[in-house]
């Protein structure tokens, strides 16, 4: 007779802490790995995939009297 909805749950839970993906869908740790270019000035992180026009944008606003290329030489 049993065999019903919540067995069936329990048993899926189960067979998911057993193969050890129990640990949620975080991309934090993916996000922080992406955080490569670096301003020289400040040492403030930048995503991977963060264009000239807003690294330029942070150069001029952040540090007025550095060129963008002094803060990212190997960017602009």
């Amino acid at each position: 007779m049993g065999g019903g909805n919540a067995c069936k749950s329990k048993n899926a839970r189960e067979r998911k802490v057993a193969q050890g993906s129990a640990g949620g869908k975080s991309q934090l740790k993916q996000n922080a790995a992406a955080q490569t270019i670096v301003c020289s000035v400040c040492k403030q992180s930048f995503m991977c995939t963060t264009n000239a026009a807003q690294l330029e944008q942070h150069a001029t606003s952040k540090h007025p009297k550095s060129t963008p290329k002094e803060c990212f030489p190997d960017k602009l």
